[in-house]
């Protein structure tokens, strides 16, 4: 069976040898993602719940191409300190963390990406900040209550991921922006402090389209300036570029001009309520939206928090992913400027140059787009030398013989599908016919090693009201821990998936054990009911051949034998089994082809208890428990039975990730109200069929 990883790597290698040849890159499909956060300040100890919404970057709506997604929460040093793997359904999935309770305070960011993203257009991986506090004193003899003990991270020495800062090599030189004559020009001044103001320089502007303008230019009294007239600026989102002669990098500065939005944000009138009362709000797709056939949203209660760095489905469509992570120390300057129309800072050099959607093709680069892809090498233990332009065979352990093949390529790389099943893969990888070789099999992780990090957190920051904020949700977590009383479900599926059906369909031969009287030895069934089985023995080891009716002859090569779908060379591991452990045996008599494999027969030898238990795995075999999306976090809704002695101290009441809107099906949001009074924010974002972004605001005053 050639399988649809298989056919697709094939292809991409005969075109990037021909793109290599003509000297060419293709443009392919990009995907971005963002992602909502129930909210943007956590306590350690407490879940992170999120909703992805993987995106097709040239339509904007959501993408078909990926079905898993991968998200990380990223540490200050760069280093991943947890990892969830996510099924999407048509663009949309939803995951979380729990926080472990020795997290220390600081800034953090969920990384999420699929592996089309990380391997195409690692550019666009997706990096969303939140913030952690830890009340506890970590470290004995740390200068900062809040300080990283050593140890509790990999140091970090070269990250460059780590500080998203400015590239500039001239610190003096600086940009700064002025809308003049009736927001009609837009000034740019250049200073230069350095004493040289005789050297030529260059002064870009870059659009996501590419470039706009380029000017030589030098220093007038240590200043430059430019007019540009707003009409003319026809995009949102600029990059200001400054170089030298030599054509480095002196300086960069982002441009925003507040124009027409992609996007509908409705602010709904406030809600008042009071404690322990049960509400409910009904969204209707014609209060919302008027063109769209369907809406997908989710949605969150909270209490309040004083600074909201998170990025709204509309923010992140429109001006984020011009920019991808580099991006992120500009939000909160955006943010503060409520009243004008455009912005500049210093930044990291943000030119979309880099973000180009043609890049050149190889193997690694692939969508998961109908199953999770296994990727791994073989190589031999002792020489530690690939093991190339061999069958490589996965068996998923089981009731049935369910196989795949693959040959290695010259590095000896190999691709597997999975099905997107939840649970504990049990499987095992191996190379057959090579039970004299010690082979090592290793297996890719498709998470990142390192991510893009925020920027590092000080004590200091923490004052006026964000402190209030902090020491209000940190009591109401600490009573509610007190209490045992659960705001989240952590879910750890060990369940097996096994393979659901043989490869080989229906087996022309079966006995099942029971139904015969018993025998001593499991041999002596094959010789007495299996007429098509032939045991010989050569020098004390038995070997299996099969007898073919249709060729009317017996094959001199012996055929596929599998225990509990394991391919085992030798027979004398199955033989050796008591009879009473063997539930059945399974013939297929005659030649079968396999992917790449001539197969002289099949034998399949299932146990009682179906999990493959032997003594030793051959050397040529690699078998491994792979769990796939078993870790899970699960909100808890408000328990109604709730008795009214016991206090309730929820600041967060609602948490929605799948809402389908559609013009004959409308959604009610029901929530309770705890005994925390304040002001909370109801906010509901998603995306329509058609790729139209929409956040929906409303505050609901508990008093």
């Amino acid at each position: 069976m050639k399988t649809h990883i298989f056919k697709y790597i094939i292809l991409t290698l005969v075109v990037n040898l021909t793109l290599l040849l003509n000297g060419y890159t293709q443009e392919i499909p990009v995907e971005r993602i963002h992602i909502h956060l129930q909210k943007n300040t956590y306590i350690a100890g407490e879940a992170i719940h999120f909703k992805v919404y993987c995106l097709n970057a040239k339509t904007q709506k959501l993408s078909n191409i990926s079905k898993v997604a991968y998200a990380e929460l990223i540490g200050e040093n760069g280093f991943p300190v947890a990892q969830t793997n996510i099924t999407l359904n048509k663009g949309l999935g939803e995951g979380g963390f729990v926080i472990s309770k020795q997290l220390p305070t600081g800034n953090y960011a969920i990384n999420t990406y699929t592996h089309w993203m990380k391997t195409s257009s690692p550019d666009f991986i997706s990096v969303s900040p939140l913030f952690v506090f830890n009340n506890q004193k970590i470290g004995v003899n740390a200068p900062d209550a809040l300080a990283v003990p050593e140890g509790f991270y990999r140091d970090l020495k070269n990250n460059e991921l780590t500080l998203l800062k400015s590239e500039g090599k001239l610190e003096k030189i600086s940009i700064n922006t002025k809308i003049e004559d009736a927001n009609r020009i837009l000034r740019i001044s250049v200073k230069n402090n350095d004493n040289n103001t005789y050297e030529s320089f260059k002064f870009q502007i870059l659009s996501k389209e590419g470039k706009v303008l380029e000017k030589n230019f030098q220093f007038n009294q240590q200043n430059w300036e430019i007019r540009l007239k707003i009409k003319d600026l026809k995009s949102s989102n600029y990059n200001i570029c400054i170089r030298d002669k030599q054509d480095q990098i002196l300086k960069t500065a982002v441009v925003h001009i507040d124009k027409s939005r992609k996007g509908s944000f409705i602010e709904k009138p406030p809600l008042s309520t009071g404690k322990r009362k049960k509400n409910a709000i009904k969204l209707h797709m014609d209060d919302i939206s008027l063109q769209d056939d369907s809406l997908f949203l989710s949605a969150s209660i909270k209490l309040k928090e004083p600074n909201n760095t998170v990025v709204n489905i509309i923010d992140y469509i429109n001006l984020y992913s011009d920019f991808g992570a580099n991006m992120l120390p500009y939000f909160k300057k955006i943010k503060q400027l409520d009243k004008q129309s455009w912005i500049a800072e210093d930044g990291p050099e943000t030119l979309w140059l880099k973000n180009s959607n043609s890049y050149s093709i190889n193997a690694n680069r692939y969508p998961e787009e109908e199953a999770y892809i296994l990727e791994g090498t073989v190589k031999n233990r002792i020489s530690n030398k690939a093991l190339a332009n061999e069958n490589v065979y996965l068996s998923k352990i089981g009731a049935y013989a369910d196989i795949s093949t693959f040959r290695t390529n010259d590095k000896g790389q190999f691709f597997f599908n999975l099905p997107l099943s939840k649970g504990l893969h049990d499987i095992s990888i191996q190379v057959r016919d090579k039970d004299d070789l010690d082979l090592a099999v290793a297996l890719k992780d498709k998470f990142s090693s390192e991510g893009f990090a925020p920027t590092p957190w000080c004590s200091k920051q923490l004052q006026g009201e964000q402190l209030s904020y902090l020491k209000q949700v940190f009591e109401n977590y600490r009573i509610r821990d007190i209490y045992k009383k659960e705001t989240y479900r952590e879910i750890k599926d060990t369940c097996l998936y096994r393979g659901k059906s043989s490869f080989y369909g229906k087996a022309q031969h079966s006995i099942t054990i029971d139904n015969y009287i018993q025998l001593d030895s499991l041999e002596e069934y094959f010789h007495e009911f299996i007429s098509t089985i032939k045991i010989k023995y050569k020098k004390n080891k038995p070997y299996m051949y099969i007898f073919s009716p249709d060729a009317n002859r017996t094959f001199n090569k012996s055929p596929l034998i599998l225990y509990d779908g394991l391919i085992l060379s030798d027979a004398s591991p199955i033989l050796n089994k008591p009879s009473t452990e063997i539930d059945r045996i399974e013939v297929v008599p005659y030649e079968y082809y396999y992917g790449s494999s001539h197969l002289y027969g099949i034998v399949n030898v299932i146990s009682k208890k179906q999990d493959c238990e032997l003594n030793e795995l051959p050397k040529n075999t690699e078998r491994y428990y792979l769990p796939l999306f078993t870790n899970s976090v699960e909100y808890v809704k408000f328990d109604k039975h709730l008795k009214n002695n016991l206090a309730d101290y929820r600041t967060d009441l609602l948490w929605e990730p799948y809402i389908t809107l559609s013009h004959n099906k409308d959604f009610e949001l029901v929530f309770t109200t705890s005994d925390i009074k304040g002001e909370y924010e109801l906010i509901i974002q998603g995306i329509s069929e058609n790729g139209d972004p929409i956040v929906i605001k409303q505050s609901i005053l508990v008093e």
